[in-house]
């Protein structure tokens, strides 16, 4: 679909669906519940609704980890709006089941929703999840017949179903294992698919599976078409990976490469960097079918949106690839790349030798022996006394007696696995006082293998037995040169930092400084030459109006090819700052780039207030408003309301500043996760800032994904004033 507001000036806002409640009393988000956001969006005066990904993800809650690039998420299905979603196919329940779902789903709301007790932030997903999934099933049951129509014609009709039932299906049978790890079907072809789906002992759960992607999307669609009468698009969220543990990845192998994984490269926030654990595709091996499976995902997507955000564009130009042999992403290399061959390396004068002691960590022998002697020294908290009450004097000597004997058996067993683990990871290197890393470890998680018995022998030593962990992965990643691939290297991310390269001669660095900067220079015509291939490719699968997510270190190319193909990129007001300046200064709001979307934050960062209390340069952007606010009366009215000085927290007045300024910016799209807006209402916030955080990268926090809107949209809906006020200060018109 076309978008609506094409070429305008327009605000929006960013929500997970998840995270909204129809009434006080919802447990979560569902695909109706469009229609309620979009007229609150309408009064407000906003005419975007931007959402997370509503893939299927399985029992996880991550939107951005699917078990399939079409299915969508049955969490997101009413109960009692199936009702009606059955009566509109032409194939109504019977009364009794129309009225067991509704009342199910009462008993759901009753359970989860405020008047439960609880916590109103967070969703309860896993719970959630299969109360609605048990609902469904009795409805099935009791309607086989109808509902097995509706499933069979589904099969038919899109060519991902039957593969992503049978995987689902499977999956059941299996209790839940990855599919590698599956006694049988690792390895399918379409015609297994065929066999599998008429299986006696999966067909019902398949069926069943794909008659609640029926009513998935026809909710989907029913509440999305109301949502673009009302004239606002509503912008998608393609991931551009999936989990390995995924439908498509297990049907279609030949399109993923499965002994790498994708992530991203160190940074200030994440030193060892970032490993996804999800699979890179084989573009060579989607070139050659046309790009089928991408076009069918974003045809899916225009049943839906009117514009899509194309979730990590850098990946589409180059992605960080680490090996499955590493659990953190320190040692990578971006794919594809121009890679320094062994050839090269020798005819600069480099030996086998030389180029060992660059690729390879020599690691001293002092160094171990220091790292062991600090998990022995340790025994005096580790394996302190325990003295029993009551005891006298003979006892308390005897107690102690036998439990230096203890102590002494345990710290000569500690000693003993210590050495058992150096004999495990390294080989000494001749006669010399040096070793190397036995040729079976070919990454940290080799690493993290053989410590995991010791930590289950000696459980009170698990804080000396990280420390060691860690001292072992940094020495693993002491080398100038990463061996990618047989015969190819690239620089490590830090080598500079690195041992080996310290020991070089000037000559030696700057021969392999230049080299270093030529394949830099040839990288980036590489990726400038995939990224327009590919984004190209999107550009023309679909009418929907392409966004980018352009965060991180974005190399020249992509804004370059951004602009070719009018993609808009993202500008959120933290990261918007002059990096190559001195103090790094912020970027004024009316200078951001008009083809761009201007946001106060997104869903893996601190939101709006969190970051103004704890990282914001508060002074620079006061500043910046207070300039801006000359220009424009309502911001200025909205800064005297706060009186003199800077603000230290956000309170209503003052994120409605911030709001403003955001209005005010040069881009295209203004768009405010749902949790900034609220911040602008006394009551409709969180209390604490930090329950409106929606991720943290890199965490498998509890609260992770679970965001719960803390106003339900039916009241939301009838306060006027606060309609009034927002739809003032977020009004875009001309740019000042």
């Amino acid at each position: 679909m076309q978008f609506i507001n094409n070429g305008q000036r327009i605000a929006g806002l960013v929500v997970p669906l998840l995270s909204l409640r129809k009434n006080k009393n919802a447990a979560c988000g569902a695909f109706s519940d469009l229609l309620s956001l979009g007229k609150i969006a309408k009064k407000w005066g906003l005419s975007l609704i931007q959402l997370l990904p509503l893939n299927d993800t399985g029992n996880g809650p991550s939107p951005y980890a699917a078990i399939s690039a079409f299915a969508l998420h049955p969490i997101y299905i009413s109960l009692s709006d199936s009702v009606d979603t059955m009566a509109l196919l032409g194939l109504p329940f019977r009364d009794e089941v129309a009225r067991e779902l509704v009342r199910a789903e009462k008993a759901l709301n009753c359970r989860f929703g405020s008047e439960a007790g609880i916590q109103e932030q967070r969703v309860q997903f896993e719970a959630v999840l299969q109360l609605k999934i048990n609902a469904l099933r009795k409805a099935w049951d009791a309607s086989r017949d109808i509902c097995s129509s509706l499933a069979e014609a589904f099969a038919a009709r899109e060519s991902w179903a039957k593969p992503y039932a049978c995987f689902v299906a499977l999956r059941g049978k299996f209790g839940l294992a990855p599919w590698w790890e599956w006694p049988e079907c690792q390895n399918v072809l379409p015609s297994d698919i065929d066999k599998l789906w008429f299986e006696p002992e999966l067909a019902e759960e398949e069926r069943f599976r794909l008659w609640l992607q029926v009513l998935a999307q026809e909710q989907l669609r029913r509440a999305a078409q109301a949502v673009h009468k009302l004239g606002i698009d509503i912008m998608g969220d393609i991931p551009i990976l999936l989990a390995k543990d995924s439908a498509d990845v297990w049907f279609q192998h030949e399109i993923f490469i499965l002994d790498k994984q994708a992530g991203a490269p160190p940074d200030m926030y994440s030193p060892r960097g970032q490993n996804w654990g999800f699979p890179l595709y084989d573009w060579d091996a989607l070139r050659e079918r046309d790009y089928s499976f991408w076009r069918q995902r974003l045809q899916a997507a225009d049943s839906y949106y009117t514009a899509y955000r194309i979730d990590h564009v850098l990946g589409f130009f180059r992605i960080w690839a680490i090996s499955i042999h590493e659990s953190d992403a320190y040692l990578g290399a971006f794919e594809p790349s121009r890679y320094l061959e062994f050839e090269e390396l020798k005819s600069m004068g480099f030996s086998d030798e030389r180029i060992a002691w660059l690729s390879k960590p020599h690691i001293s022998e002092w160094k171990i022996r220091e790292a062991e002697k600090r998990c022995l020294d340790a025994e005096v908290v580790l394996f302190a006394d325990s003295k029993d009450a009551g005891t006298d004097k003979k006892q308390e000597e005897e107690q102690e007696e036998k439990q230096e004997e203890e102590r002494a058996k345990t710290k000569a067993l500690f000693a003993q696995r210590l050495e058992e683990l150096g004999n495990s990871c390294f080989v000494r290197i001749k006669n010399e006082p040096l070793f190397l890393f036995r040729p079976e470890i070919i990454g940290t998680a080799d690493i993290d293998a053989l410590f995991r018995p010791l930590y289950a022998e000696f459980p009170k030593v698990a804080q000396i037995l990280d420390e060691y962990a860690s001292t072992m992965r940094d020495w693993w990643i002491d080398r100038a040169l990463y061996q990618f691939e047989p015969d190819r290297f690239v620089f490590q991310w830090s080598y500079r930092e690195t041992t080996s390269w310290k020991s070089l001669s000037l000559q030696e660095r700057a021969a392999l400084e230049a080299k270093a900067e030529a394949i830099g220079a040839e990288s980036l015509d590489i990726w400038e030459k995939r990224g327009r291939e590919l984004l190209s490719m999107l550009v023309s699968a679909s009418e929907m109006q392409a966004f980018a997510e352009d965060l991180g270190a974005v190399p020249p190319c992509v804004p370059k090819v951004l602009r070719e193909l009018k993609i808009p990129g993202l500008r959120v007001m933290r990261w918007e700052r002059e990096w190559d300046k001195p103090n790094q200064p912020h970027i004024p709001f009316e200078r951001y780039e008009p083809l761009s979307v201007a946001c106060t934050s997104v869903h893996d960062s601190t939101n709006l207030r969190q970051w103004w209390q704890e990282e914001a340069d508060r002074l620079q952007i006061w500043a910046m408003c207070r300039a801006l606010a000359e220009r424009d009366k309502l911001l200025k009215s909205l800064i005297e309301r706060c009186g003199e000085t800077v603000p230290e927290r956000l309170g209503p007045s003052e994120a409605a500043v911030l709001v403003r300024a955001l209005a005010l910016s040069g881009s295209i799209v203004a768009a405010y996760p749902v949790q900034d807006i609220l911040a602008c209402h006394p009551d409709w916030r969180s209390a604490d800032p930090r329950d409106e955080r929606i991720n943290v990268p890199g965490t498998t926090l509890p609260t992770n994904w679970m965001y719960r809107m803390p106003i339900d949209l039916s009241a939301l809906v009838k306060d006027e004033d606060f309609a009034g006020f927002i739809s003032e200060i977020m009004a875009r018109g001309a740019q000042v």
